[in-house]
């Protein structure tokens, strides 16, 4: 993936050249529940409905990581003001995939049709964005977990007529609408493995059975779907390896921008490939911290094992552990000096 993207990145040449970015002051970002801090129970008490201009909800220190998310690592490692719009239970847009839920009585809110909307609203107030500059913010955004997954396209939950393009191109929409508010610092997360997850991973290879996340799996072809979500999210992958510098260089789409694609599906291919390397001993990259009862969520026990030693905290999501090794290479991929990373520039027109 990342040699791909390098040699677009050469061959671009005299239009642009690979870059390196440095400090930032703000920090945005939009996604689901890898990303999300605490948004979603701001919805959930406050009858579904977002926070109004200006008002960003408190952070929570137990996200779906167990403890922090990633972006909180990121804004403590760097002091950089954290502005997160992330919605655990996310999709793109809920034209494509719309999952409901029951707490508010309605779909989950997505990434164009609420996260992109409040931040527009935000933008405009002056004592929450009052220092953003083109230069000093960098926005980011990892969302396709719920888009691909047993919610959505493996189960072939999708809007008629919407496929794996679709998403895709709601990718580059939502940096259309980031980029109009007068953004140009863009990172984009990409899949990870999915099919190394608990949830999706078959049993023979260390997955979860029946789980909280899909609470009938071992009705299913287990190594089918973990191949099917293989091929969904290495797809995407591609497409967002050779679509980010196509939009950027070739079509203009964000003149006068910058856009990295940080290799998060490799990163988590190496964590569990090595697990000593990078978790505390004993260190599991197949088994997960926190198991739930499927049909009863509120019956739950943790490992004996410490939480810092797994890569999954439950089924489907990174532990805090991890989140702070991506917070890491998050801000050496902002930099420009992550093999996990590539980064494009463009000119500005005229």
């Amino acid at each position: 993936m990342y040699a791909a993207g390098l040699l677009l990145c050469l061959v671009a040449g005299a239009a642009s050249s690979c870059v390196r970015r440095g400090a930032f002051s703000n920090l945005v970002t939009f996604g689901d529940s890898y990303t999300d801090n605490g948004r979603l129970g701001y919805y959930i008490n406050n009858q579904g409905n977002a926070p109004p201009p200006g008002v960003l909800p408190a952070a929570s220190n137990k996200t779906a990581s167990g403890g922090l998310a990633w972006g909180d690592f990121v804004a403590k490692l760097t002091g950089a003001k954290y502005y997160d719009y992330a919605i655990s239970g996310a999709t793109c847009s809920n034209k494509i995939v719309s999952r409901y839920f029951g707490a508010i009585k309605k779909p989950f809110p997505s990434v164009m049709d609420d996260e992109i909307p409040s931040f527009k609203a935000d933008v405009g107030v002056e004592a929450l964005y009052g220092n953003r500059t083109a230069e000093n913010t960098v926005y980011a955004m990892w969302i396709g977990t719920n888009d691909l997954g047993y919610t959505g396209f493996l189960s072939d939950s999708q809007a008629p007529g919407t496929d794996i393009t679709s998403f895709v191109e709601c990718v580059w929409q939502v940096f259309d609408n980031i980029y109009q508010t007068g953004g140009r610092r863009f990172v984009l997360l990409n899949e990870a493995p999915l099919q190394l997850a608990p949830e999706y991973a078959s049993q023979a290879k260390g997955g979860a059975g029946d789980n909280q996340y899909w609470q009938n799996k071992t009705l299913y072809n287990e190594t089918e779907y973990e191949q099917k979500i293989l091929q969904y999210t290495t797809n995407v992958n591609t497409m967002f390896d050779y679509g980010a510098p196509f939009n950027l260089l070739v079509k203009k789409r964000w003149p006068g921008a910058s856009f990295a694609v940080f290799d998060v599906h490799r990163l988590f291919a190496d964590i569990h490939a090595n697990p000593g390397a990078y978790l505390d001993a004993p260190a599991d990259a197949t088994g997960f911290f926190h198991a739930c009862v499927p049909t009863n969520n509120s019956n739950c026990v943790d490992s004996k094992n410490p939480a810092s030693s797994f890569l999954w905290y439950d089924e489907l999501h990174p532990s805090e552990k991890a989140d702070s090794i991506i917070a890491k290479h998050f801000i050496d991929v902002v930099a420009g000096n992550s093999t996990y990373g590539t980064t494009y520039t463009s000119k500005k027109r005229g």
